[in-house]
């Protein structure tokens, strides 16, 4: 009983694979026996090559293909202006969302220096620049300069961090202020 049981499942496994193999075969469409050659030697089958065109099947030269239906001129053309649209929208999106990230990562530098912690605000100036490099990449032409500005700035108190930290703070809340702007102006 235990052996019927574990076998059961294998049973009807292969039994569905036999009835899905002998319908698929049957709906798909039959192989001439022209088409399909036996091998010489073993008992495989393979298929005979298809035979080079003819005089007859070759499309002339003054053939002209049918035309496809096209989309109209305006409606393709404000189609294209709507995907520029939306892309630039979407750069707009993103440039903002990793000026937010650089704002939030600040934030963290400000309390690891209020700590005294040089390493973590090392650390995490380097990921401002590089959220700001992101934004920078998705930002509008206008918003460029100030976004280099704001990485040279986030560069420069990275420099001076271990040889004069006491300006730091009002220096880190220039910058947070700059890149608030920043976020306030593409409203």
């Amino acid at each position: 009983m235990r052996l019927l049981r574990a076998a059961l499942p294998h049973a009807i496994t292969a039994l569905v694979a036999v009835v899905l193999t002998l319908g698929i075969q049957r709906f798909l469409p039959s192989v001439t026996h022209d088409a399909v050659q036996p091998a010489v030697q073993g008992t495989s089958i393979i298929p005979a090559p298809s035979p080079l065109p003819t005089a007859d099947t070759l499309p002339t030269a003054g053939a002209v293909p049918s035309p496809q239906p096209t989309e109209a001129p305006l409606a393709a053309a404000l189609t294209r202006q709507e995907v520029i649209d939306l892309r630039a929208q979407d750069d707009r999106l993103w440039a903002a969302m990793y000026l937010m990230r650089a704002l939030n990562h600040l934030a963290d530098a400000e309390a690891s220096l209020r700590v005294n912690d040089f390493a973590r605000v090392e650390q995490i100036l380097t990921a401002i620049d590089d959220a700001l490099a992101q934004a920078y990449t998705r930002a509008a032409d206008a918003d460029r300069d100030p976004i280099a500005q704001i990485r040279r700035d986030i560069g420069s108190i990275r420099e001076d961090l271990y040889l004069r930290p006491e300006g730091m703070d009002a220096r880190m809340a220039r910058v947070r202020q700059a890149i608030m702007t920043l976020i306030e102006v593409r409203r």
